[in-house]
Formats: structure tokens, C-alpha cells, sequence
């Protein structure tokens, strides 16, 4: 099976990407069956590009979804054949490897498809030896599916003619023959040079009884392949309709796909054709994989661990098709479902990096610098230096803990971090309203509220009516009934709050007045969930 994505929510802050980043680190240190991969939903904000570029850490891939892709149930270790091996040769190895079809290539290029259907079409056609007429097979390719011995002839010799057994008397056996035709007989000696000189093209001796030197004589004469087999004529004449190599017989009309595809357009397209299998092509046209019938039948799924959140709004587009493995957050409990019991850490701490930076300690795994560093950014982010209301003694001795790992004072640090955020940054009204935004619904009201934390409000309010522009679009745009944006100034432990839309549910919940000036200042607001989004759902319930 593929990788184990970990990722966080949309619209990633700090805590949700370097939680992500650590755990998926964290479990491939304790974990030696499976491989986890942190991923990302969307860009990271300035301060995770500064957290992670000070300690040499790799930002994670971000992606789109987590639908079911075809690299997620394809065969991935895919077996294929050059043009000019022999059906017998496929057949063999398709055994060999249990699969059922191969895709064949040449200079690495896909050029077609040999599987079980053609196989045995191939071998229900031995009732009536098809011959070589309508497809032609050389001397060499005869001798190697009969394991044989070229005892006359030249192994470049191109059969083209029909197949016959020799089992009548010659005289009677003569009238059967053209010349070019390729005849399989026993220990006949009258019937070998009536043969030859009938004109066949190729002599197939079977049993393993060598023709008289006389008989050779006369093949190389008239110039005329002579090949020796250890199989009875019943096995040589099956095995001959199997000496066509794939190149003359395969299906070169291949469905192919995209690894990247979903799975549902592929399935599709699968059961909407002829086809039982589909070859997977990689950028290069190269064959790196095969999708079957039954590996869509398994219904395989990514699997995934969520960081962060836990709910189905907030997650990645496809996460209902996945197989949740585990969860890590410190926000209520959502809506994701699963189909059997996981492992689901919820804590109510400040930070869901806090939880991850105990896990470590409960697997007895230290922590290393670069992961402490970015935890300890993490905590320090999402309970705003640790003076959040949702900040608790946990997340306190907890980076603590780590801010002694990568000696640095905490306050200090974060502050550094903070400054990082503007640091020869153009400001960017949808940036500030849209790179940390969350819905929230209470009954039939639909709420977003986004937060930029700053240590200077006025580098965001300076610029006020844009963000009111960017804010009304995105009600319009989104069907919000409220879009509230708290600038959290984090040296003087408050927020300002702009919000549009049904401003009266805002003033009402937060008690406040945002008709006059456009906005107000709350002293000592820090905190999204607690403070504003918890009066909201009340306010617009009541």
C-alpha cells in the first residue's frame, strides 16, 4: 500500500503544518511497517517559512485532495516483455508472477498489450493447428518454444506456410503438403524425405529420435530447417501455436491512464470498455503500473492521519474516501467517521503541537533540534506567546521543555517569529483576511472568522478599507452571513475586530460597537475560539 499522508486543515497556520511535519516524523521513527508523509492544504504562512528555514527543515507537499487515486490501487510492480519474446515465454511468466496481462515495450515506450485472453485464444486454437500463414514465426523462435535442437537449416528462416502432423503413410500424407509448409513427425523414416522433398520448409522431429544423416543431407540440400524435439507430437503440436512472439499478437489499441487520475474517472472508463486491465504510463510514457478489474473490486483507500482538526469542512476535499488512521487535535469533536477504532488524541490544550511534543516523550523518543524548534513555534503561535485563554500549564512546561532543547528563551523567540511575519513583506489585504480563516455555522448562520496575529496592528489597519473589500467579496462570493477578522496584537495582548455583513450579530455577541469607526478594540481577546467564535454561536443561537 502507499504512503500515509499527514496533514492538517485548510488554510494551514503554523500549528497545523509543523504538527503535521513532526508527527509524520515521530511515526516513522516508531513505526517500521509503514511510511508517513506530512502534507500540507494550501500555502504556509510567513512565519512557517521563517521557522522551518532557520532550522533546515523541508516544508511538506501541498495537495489539492485526497480522492483515491489509480497509484493508490494499481499494481505497481509492473512486469513487461519485449516485442519478440514468445507467446509460450509470456504465458510462463505470467505464471511465474501471478498477473494476467504484461504490457509490452520497447526502448522503454509502451507499444502494446499481451494478456491471459490472447493466451488463450492462442491455446484454444490448437484444436486445428492455425499454421504460420496469417502470422509468420522464424526457425529460432520454433526451436525455443519446443526446446529443441537446429540440426539443419538457418535459425533466421521465416515460416510462413501451414502446420501438419505426419501421421499417414507417406503416399498418402503427400497429398496433403504444399510447399513452405512445416510438418511434425516421430520416428517416420520414409515419411521424413518424402517430406523434404514435398517441399516443406521445416521438419519437426519429435520424441527426441534424430533423423539419419541422409535426411539432414537432404534438408540442407534443399535448404529446408530441421529441428529435433525431446516432446511427443501431442505437446509439439500445442506448443507451436505458442512460437508467435507478443509483437504479432498483442492488442495494440491500450487503455492507459494517468497515476494521478482519480480513481472514479478511471473506473469508469475501465468497466465502460473491453478491456480488463489498463496500463498506468508515467511522465515519460514508460509503464509504472497496472490497474485491473480486481483492484478496483478491492477497494483500497489512502490512508491518512489528521493533525489539527477533525472535522469533514475543515479537511482535506476526499477525506470521507479515506482511511483515517489516526487523529491528533485540541479542538472539539467534529464529524469524521471511521470504520473501526483508531487511535484519536484530543487534549485540550493551547496547540496540537503541544500533544505532539508529548508524544515523543511518552515513546521515549527525544526530540530532535529542527522538530523542537518548529513545535515550540507552533505553541507559541496558536497561544500567542502563551497568553492565549486556551493556553494551559501543559503547553507552558511543554515548551519550556523544548525551548531548553534548542536553547532559546521562549518569549524571546516567538517575538523574533512575530516580526518575521511583515519582515520585507508587501502587505497583501487578501492575504492578511484569507491565509488563517475558519467557518463556523450556528443553526442556519454561517460565520467566518479569520485572525492575523501582528506586533503592530496599525501595519494592518493602515490598510483598512482593503481588507473590507476583500471581505465583502469573500461574503458575496462564499454566501457568509458575517465575516469577522481579528488583528491580534500580540505585545499588547488584544484584537481588533473588523467585521461585515450582520455586524449587529457581531456587536450583539462580542458587545461591542463597530458602526461608528468600522472596527474595536477588545483588550485582552487573543483567542478565535474561545473568545469570539464561542460568543458568536451562542449569540446567533439564542
Amino acid at each position: 500500500m502507499g504512503p500515509v499522508l499527514v496533514f492538517g486543515h485548510k488554510n494551514p497556520d503554523n500549528d497545523s503544518v509543523c504538527s503535521a511535519v513532526a508527527y509524520a516524523h515521530l511515526k516513522n521513527l516508531v513505526d517500521t511497517v509503514n511510511v508517513y508523509v506530512p502534507a500540507r492544504l494550501g500555502p504556509v504562512p510567513p512565519e512557517t517559512e521563517w521557522v522551518f528555514s532557520r532550522f533546515g527543515v523541508e516544508l511538506p507537499e501541498e495537495i489539492a485532495h485526497v480522492h483515491t487515486r489509480v497509484r493508490d490501487v494499481m499494481t505497481a510492480d509492473v512486469v513487461t516483455v519485449e516485442a519478440g519474446t514468445t507467446m509460450l515465454d509470456a504465458g510462463r511468466l505470467m505464471r511465474e508472477r501471478d498477473v494476467r496481462a504484461l504490457p509490452v515495450v520497447s526502448d522503454g515506450i509502451i507499444r502494446g498489450l499481451i494478456n491471459q485472453r490472447i493466451l488463450a485464444e492462442a491455446y484454444l486454437g490448437e484444436t486445428e493447428i492455425r499454421g504460420f500463414s496469417e502470422v509468420a514465426v522464424t526457425v529460432d523462435h520454433l526451436v525455443e518454444v519446443l526446446d529443441g535442437e537446429l540440426l539443419a537449416g538457418s535459425p533466421e528462416t521465416t515460416l510462413s506456410g501451414g502446420v501438419l502432423i505426419g501421421a499417414m503413410e507417406p503416399e498418402t500424407m503427400r497429398g496433403y503438403i504444399s510447399p513452405g509448409d512445416t510438418l511434425i513427425v516421430g520416428d517416420r523414416r520414409r515419411t521424413q524425405p518424402m517430406a523434404l522433398e514435398a517441399g516443406v520448409a521445416c521438419l519437426i522431429v519429435t520424441g527426441g529420435h534424430r533423423p539419419a544423416d541422409a535426411v539432414l543431407d537432404l534438408a540442407n540440400e534443399r535448404g529446408a530447417a530441421v529441428v529435433l524435439t525431446s516432446h511427443a507430437t501431442f505437446t509439439t503440436a500445442r506448443l507451436v501455436n505458442l512460437s508467435h512472439t507478443v509483437g504479432d499478437v498483442m492488442d495494440t489499441d491500450v487503455l492507459t491512464f494517468d497515476p494521478d487520475m482519480l480513481l472514479s474517472e478511471a473506473v469508469e472508463d475501465l468497466l465502460a470498455s473491453t478491456h480488463r486491465e489498463a496500463v498506468v504510463l508515467a511522465a515519460d510514457r514508460s509503464a509504472t503500473g497496472i490497474l485491473t478489474r480486481t483492484n478496483i473490486a478491492r477497494g483500497d483507500r489512502r490512508r491518512v492521519v489528521l493533525v489539527d482538526h477533525n472535522e469533514i469542512a475543515q479537511s482535506a476535499p476526499g477525506v470521507e474516501e479515506t482511511t483515517v488512521m489516526e487523529v491528533v487535535d485540541h479542538h472539539r469533536i467534529g464529524d469524521i467517521q471511521t470504520t473501526g477504532p483508531i487511535l484519536f488524541l484530543n487534549i485540550p490544550v493551547g496547540a496540537t503541537a503541544t500533544i505532539v511534543a508529548m508524544r515523543y516523550e511518552e515513546l521515549g523518543v527525544v526530540v530532535p533540534e529542527a522538530m523542537a524548534g518548529i513545535l515550540l513555534a507552533a505553541i507559541l503561535t496558536d497561544t500567542v506567546l502563551l497568553k492565549s485563554p486556551t493556553t494551559t500549564d501543559t503547553d507552558r512546561e511543554v515548551a519550556a521543555r523544548l525551548a531548553q532543547r534548542i536553547g532559546v528563551d521562549a518569549v524571546e523567540f516567538g517575538m523574533e517569529m512575530f516580526r518575521a511575519r511583515t519582515a520585507g513583506r508587501t502587505f497583501s489585504a487578501e492575504q492578511a483576511v484569507k491565509a488563517d480563516l475558519k467557518e463556523y455555522r450556528a443553526g442556519e448562520t454561517l460565520a467566518a472568522i479569520g485572525q492575523i496575529e501582528t506586533v503592530d496592528v496599525a501595519e494592518v489597519m493602515d490598510h483598512v478599507d482593503e481588507v473590507r473589500t476583500v471581505m465583502e467579496s469573500l461574503l458575496e462570493a462564499r454566501e457568509y452571513d458575517l465575516v469577522l477578522l481579528m488583528v491580534t496584537d500580540v505585545v499588547r495582548e488584544g484584537s481588533e475586530i473588523v467585521a461585515v455583513g450582520k455586524v449587529r450579530l457581531a456587536e450583539r455577541a462580542l458587545d461591542v460597537s463597530l458602526s461608528e469607526s468600522g472596527s474595536a478594540w477588545m483588550d485582552g481577546v487573543l483567542s478565535r475560539k474561545k473568545q469570539i467564535a464561542a460568543r458568536l454561536v451562542d449569540a446567533a443561537g439564542a
